[in-house]
């Protein structure tokens, strides 16, 4: 059983790793996108009509990998007034209770990207027309991260 925990970890760490790199790649592509739609714009007088739409996308997979990067290394936002007044004997419950609620959510999330992907695949976006299922995939692909990440907190906080 502590084989396969240390083995989770391994696999939740390799994910972050590449996410992190993909991530990193993405703001790259988005500024150099960015950059060359105002240097077409503004020097040459003519647009990359499609950049904006891309931008958008860009920014989405940006937003959403970039959520599952601050949650596994605790930089995620969060509010701990509540924290503070308690003792810590209440801590492990605390974070049970939040590992549940987003394990709830999350798998919500995932479900219904699930049962939407098919109506995505349909329609088709205004500049570049090719499904939106591409664009909107950072939601279920982002959540399915958040899941695995969330999992790993309460196998470390049952460790503990």
């Amino acid at each position: 059983m502590a084989k396969m925990i240390v083995e989770y970890h391994k696999i939740c760490d390799t994910i972050n790793m590449i996410v992190s790199f993909l991530v990193i790649a993405l703001l790259f592509l988005l500024a150099a996108l960015l950059s060359a739609a105002v240097f077409y714009r503004y020097v040459l007088n003519d647009s990359i009509y499609w950049s904006a739409e891309i931008a958008r996308y860009l920014l989405g997979y940006i937003v959403f990998l970039g959520s599952t990067l601050a949650h596994k290394n605790k930089n995620h936002i969060s509010i701990d007034i509540l924290l503070s007044y308690l003792s810590k004997k209440y801590d492990r419950y605390i974070n049970y209770a939040i590992s549940i609620l987003f394990l709830i959510f999350w798998s919500t999330v995932l479900y219904g990207s699930y049962k939407l992907f098919p109506l995505f695949m349909l329609q088709t976006t205004a500049t570049l027309n090719i499904p939106y299922a591409y664009a909107f995939a950072a939601l279920p692909i982002s959540a399915l991260i958040w899941i695995l990440y969330v999992i790993e907190d309460i196998i470390t906080e049952a460790l503990k």
